[in-house]
């Protein structure tokens, strides 16, 4: 039997398609006929018709104008050069601005690998979008992605420009002009409701950073990628939401979808991967800002009259609102006028002046309705920067006239004390100004305690604040030691007199705090270099209960001192003299000095090392905090979840070993190896908490002169089920690396009557002649100090050895 040509395949299809929206034309004009004679047949006034007729025809609209800009995009996406000749408009950036180049191989390499891109961001959409909308709002609690489908067509990067000039040699600094015009289709469902999203339209321009260049591959330590501005974004609804396409319901959805992208991506927030071992993520993923930049709304002029009067000339409402990036502020509403003065001053932080820009609109008020738009204006950063003041009346666009009056003031970041009296001598009385800026990376908490008459652990969230502004951070579901890894900066009035609050919460029982903690700002400025990393201790919490920050205050003040801008250093270790990672098989050997543990400083003690070399100090602080942050002895327990896992990696949380012994004392007192582990005692949680770290020289046990190591331990004088655990096995390895963490539940006045036994074993088979016992060691709790965490190394004796009573620990790490 022949088969139907692929032409009268497509031509049968294309009838079926059009029958389908003939059928479906019909029952809409229909239900309109139904709906007209319903509201006749019930006495209905004719108002609602005419409200209906004017939703209609609004919608009608809308639709025909979003159909012919998706229709052009989508063309420019096919085919750019017939898109451009046959219209003029919508151009890429590199039509524009001679200083931007086309990237058509890029283009053509993002055309052949975009289905695979499409696996990864519905991947992301999943497991990292649709948590965060479900918690923006409580009536988004129950938004679920139930289809995902980029479609063909791949975003393309309208033009590239590369910076030249003002750039460190080490740093590559890129703009990419994004063009999305999709033909996506997803279907998302809220509260049993079927809606989607098609013809997703985004465009934004980009900035890529490489940093450092390095002498070796990959060529350079990390990558960095972020928006600089909110990018611009559009859609048409599906299924319900398009019944209800109305304003406030598109709106609400746009606010949505773009202040989740800006808490990923737009700026201070940023994506950052890094590419070598040892690059320092802080500094990449959080690098310090430009500076702030004092934005005095002074008055308007000759503004369109946005309400009409019968009598006379009619008169606006108007107010500004400026925005830039996530932030977003108003001036107050002038009633009845078109020459509007406010006299109001903003202040905001800029990460990158360079290529941002501040959108201004001025608007009118209509309570009731939605306020109209009579003007908007775009205020160039850089521009100001440069100039460091600068006083202007700027056209309004987009409007027959009107003018508003601007004064613009740049505000660099010193960290200079001498620089603070002055400061505060200028912003004086004025609440409205800032003298500084804290910056605040939140990084983790540990030990935190459970909420009365509650098993499971925690599921903590912080609130941090700073005079009228807070923070609130995500919830950290079921764990007592939270990893945030999150940046705030707050901006100071007067560091001698405020003071960050801090309290941590069980998003299970909100009301009640699990740990508060109060930090007065004149601590940073006797602080060298005005920072503080470290550990503090949480009140009115647990007695280990602690959270990791690091806060830094920077000074604003109008003169420029480019020391001023010094980040320290981005890399653990000098980067033209990397050395690669270590053989972990060969960690044994480590030479002294890599393994030397710096002595912890804490607060105002820290004020005594003035005399450094504030570069070297700076470096060295920079390396202990990557190493290990103070405090930091045991890793994180087993039960943390995947991504809090990967979180620990990049920033090497894991713990900073003990010496190992001698190369003469490798096997130790028996010939049998040795095992390093950490002892602690949680009073609060009323648990001893032991970490087996590694084991070093054991006995080869199998015909490969290699072994299938583990340890078993056992709580005596019980060798019951409860009081047994386990460690992984790790294959054909005699020196192996287990970094695990068990906990035991004991009294604390149980612990001078219990011994810990335990075994390492080499995994066989039942009937396997290989030795399976490789040693043991029992340790005596009564004899060793568990109120704080201490990590040694113990010496491995035979199962049946009789003068190994008492083990021999070395190297002891407190």
């Amino acid at each position: 039997m022949s088969e139907t040509p692929p032409k009268a395949q497509r031509k049968s299809a294309i009838e079926e398609a059009q029958l389908v929206n003939v059928v479906l034309r019909y029952f809409k004009l229909a239900g309109v006929a139904v709906g007209v004679w319903l509201s006749g047949y019930l006495n209905f006034s004719p108002s609602w018709l005419l409200v209906g007729l004017v939703l209609y025809v609004w919608k009608e609209r809308q639709g025909k104008r979003k159909k012919l800009q998706i229709e052009i995009r989508q063309d420019t996406a096919r085919d750019e050069q017939k898109a451009i000749l046959a219209r003029v408009e919508d151009l890429p950036s590199w039509v524009h601005f001679p200083e931007v180049e086309r990237a058509e191989w890029f283009n053509k390499i993002l055309d052949q690998i975009w289905p695979f891109i499409g696996d990864y961001v519905k991947d992301l959409l999943i497991n990292s979008i649709q948590p965060k909308i479900q918690a923006s709002h409580a009536h988004m609690a129950s938004f679920v992605f139930t289809r995902i489908d980029l479609g063909d067509i791949p975003p393309r990067i309208g033009g590239v420009k590369v910076y030249t000039k003002n750039v460190r040699r080490d740093e590559i600094y890129m703009d990419l002009d994004i063009i999305y015009s999709s033909d996506c289709d997803l279907m998302v469902k809220l509260k049993g409701m079927n809606m989607g999203i098609k013809d997703l339209q985004v465009r934004g321009t980009m900035r890529v950073i490489l940093k450092p260049l390095l002498s070796r591959m990959p060529l350079f330590g990390g990558l960095s990628v972020f928006f600089l501005n909110n990018p611009s974004i559009d859609f048409n609804l599906k299924g319900l939401a398009d019944a209800f396409d109305l304003p406030g319901l598109r709106e609400m959805v746009e606010d949505i979808i773009a202040e989740q992208i800006a808490n990923i991506m737009v700026l201070p927030n940023r994506i950052a991967v890094p590419m070598i071992e040892e690059l320092n993520l802080s500094l990449l993923k959080y690098p310090p800002p430009e500076g702030v930049l004092r934005i005095y709304m002074i008055e308007a002029r000759n503004l369109v009259s946005a309400d009409v009067a019968f009598v006379g000339k009619g008169k606006s409402d108007p107010y500004a609102v400026l925005k830039f990036g996530p932030e977003k502020f108003k001036t107050k509403v002038i009633n009845n006028t078109v020459n509007p003065q406010w006299n109001e001053v903003f202040e905001t932080i800029i990460d990158c002046k360079d290529a941002q820009v501040i959108d201004l609109e001025i608007r009118d008020e209509d309570p009731g309705s939605k306020d109209d738009k009579i003007g908007t204006a775009a205020i160039d950063i850089s521009s100001s920067a440069s100039q460091g003041t600068l006083d202007t009346w700027l056209p309004l666009e987009n409007v027959k006239k009107g003018d508003v009056h601007l004064k613009l003031v740049w505000m660099y970041l010193a960290n200079d004390l001498m620089v603070l009296e002055k400061t505060l001598k200028q912003v004086g009385a004025s609440s409205e100004l800032a003298s500084c800026v804290l910056m605040v990376n939140l990084d983790s908490a540990k030990d935190l305690p459970r909420m009365k008459k509650q098993i499971a652990e925690p599921s903590p969230f912080v609130v941090l604040s700073l005079g009228p502004k807070s923070f609130e951070t995500e919830e950290k579901p079921n764990t007592d030691s939270p990893v945030w890894e999150k940046p705030f900066r707050f901006l100071v009035h007067n560091p001698h007199i405020q003071k960050l609050d801090i309290q941590i919460f069980d998003k299970k029982n909100p009301k009640e705090s699990l740990g508060d903690l109060t930090i007065p700002l004149k601590s940073l400025l006797s602080a060298p270099d005005m920072t503080l990393d470290q550990d503090f201790a949480l009140k009115n919490s647990g007695l280990d209960s602690k959270i990791n920050m690091r806060l830094c205050l920077r000074i604003l003040t109008p003169e420029n001192n480019p020391a001023w801008r010094s980040e320290g250093a981005i890399l653990n270790t000098n980067s033209s003299s990397v050395d690669p990672p270590a053989d972990p098989k060969k960690e044994g050997t480590s030479s002294p000095d890599a393994t030397k543990k710096p002595q912890p400083q804490t607060g105002p003690a820290k004020a005594a090392n003035n005399g450094v070399d504030p570069t070297i100090k700076k470096v060295e602080v920079t390396q202990i905090n990557a190493a290990k942050p103070e405090g930091q002895v045991i890793p994180p327990a087993s039960n943390t979840s995947p991504s809090t896992v990967t979180s620990t990696e990049v920033r090497q949380r894991k713990t900073k070993s003990s010496p190992a012994p001698a190369e003469s004392d490798a096997r130790g007192a028996y010939g049998r190896g040795r095992i390093q582990l950490t002892f602690r005692y949680s009073s609060q949680r009323q648990k001893l908490v032991v970490v087996v770290h590694k084991c070093l020289n054991l006995l080869p046990c199998d015909s490969d002169n290699l072994a299938d190591p583990y340890v078993k331990m056992y709580l005596l004088p019980d060798k019951s089920s409860s009081g047994k655990r386990k460690t992984v096995v790790v294959k054909n390895n005699l020196n192996p690396v287990f970094d695990e963490t068990f906990e035991f539940s004991l009294k604390q006045e149980e612990i001078a009557d219990r011994d810990l036994e335990l075994t390492i074993r080499n995994d066989t088979s039942f009937f396997s002649s290989n030795v399976k016992v490789m040693g043991v060691v029992t340790i005596d709790l009564s004899k060793m100090d568990v109120s704080k965490a201490a990590t040694d190394w113990f010496d491995l004796h035979p199962e049946d050895s009789d003068d190994a009573e008492k083990p021999i620990s070395v190297e002891s790490d407190v």
